[in-house]
């Protein structure tokens, strides 16, 4: 039997792992926030997204990836900024909003979600009624929604951004902001981040006319460092209303323009808003384990070692 041991063992340790690739805790925490504020001239859809950035590593180095994210939208009227909640409706926390455009005298979404037993993944292009906080299914390809062009001023008031970034949607008005916890994760991070002083980072756009400068605070990401390098969250301003989104009715067209349907809102309190919407993701169990050919080898000859005895 030891001539038989010896053997299978140098081939386990030999063999190459399949697994070579593998996620690890970074030695800090990095967030990337990025939001797009796209504006008809008198309100505006800005799309915002929180990413969670760590190492991943193989066999020989490591490299910065994205662990985790979520994605919000929201709406700006010139002086009351919404948090869309699509959730009761499509039965699902997250929807990935892929496009938003201002079309003959309304908003237009392209959006995809998973059906709530995940089984499929749904796509769908949706009117969007700002009044009512209300949608509308529409048979129309993507590609044949006309696209005007967005405006740089709400009411008047121009938009300035706190980090310009790329383009999305295809509009202007992006920023794109790398937020550093600590100094390691400085080091690695894609772009030169913005290490914080305090505990919280505010992300905003700037409203300004003439010598008069309006921040709009979107949300407050939490910038205390932990050691343990565990995500710690942000949370949206208490001025923020929740509206949940929900499917127009026939009369809705008959609505008064102005202030919102109020059944549909929900001011964020401490007890319902989203204070502490963690972004924390299973980044994998960092543990090595047998795997490969190996581990093949040394169960193809188990029945050998039996025998043998």
């Amino acid at each position: 039997m030891s001539r038989l041991v010896i053997p299978a063992l140098i081939l386990l340790f030999l063999t190459v792992p399949v697994s070579a690739v593998h996620y690890v805790r970074g030695p800090g925490q990095l967030y990337e926030v990025k939001y797009s504020v796209l504006s008809n001239g008198t309100e505006s859809l800005i799309h915002l997204e929180v990413l969670q950035w760590g190492l991943d590593c193989g066999m020989t180095s490591c490299w910065p990836a994205v662990f985790g994210g979520r994605q919000f939208l929201l709406h700006f009227n010139g002086s009351q900024l919404y948090l869309l909640n699509f959730t009761p409706l499509f039965k699902t926390p997250y929807v990935d909003y892929k496009g938003a455009a201002f079309t003959n005298g309304g908003w237009y979404l392209e959006v995809s979600y998973y059906s709530p037993d995940c089984s499929t993944q749904v796509g769908k292009i949706y009117r969007l009624d700002t009044r009512d906080f209300c949608i509308e299914p529409v048979n129309v390809s993507w590609f044949y929604v006309p696209k005007e062009e967005a405006r740089d001023d709400i009411n008047g008031w121009k938009i300035e951004l706190q980090s310009p970034g790329p383009g999305e949607w295809s509009y202007m008005n992006v920023s794109d902001v790398f937020i550093a916890l600590n100094q390691n994760a400085s080091e690695w991070s894609p772009v030169p981040p913005i290490i914080p002083d305090s505990g919280f980072f505010p992300v905003y756009f700037t409203l300004k006319k003439d010598n008069v400068t309006r921040n709009i605070t979107l949300i407050y990401v939490n910038t205390t460092n932990n050691p343990l390098g565990l995500v710690q969250g942000f949370w949206f301003p208490d001025d923020v209303k929740i509206v949940s989104i929900t499917v127009c009715e026939k009369t809705s067209a008959n609505t008064p323009t102005g202030t919102p349907a109020e059944a549909n809102l929900t001011s964020p309190t401490r007890e319902t808003r989203p204070n502490k919407t963690e972004t924390a993701t299973n980044t994998g169990n960092p543990e090595t384990s047998i795997c490969g050919p190996g581990l093949v080898g040394l169960l193809a000859l188990v029945p050998l070692m039996l025998r043998r005895r």
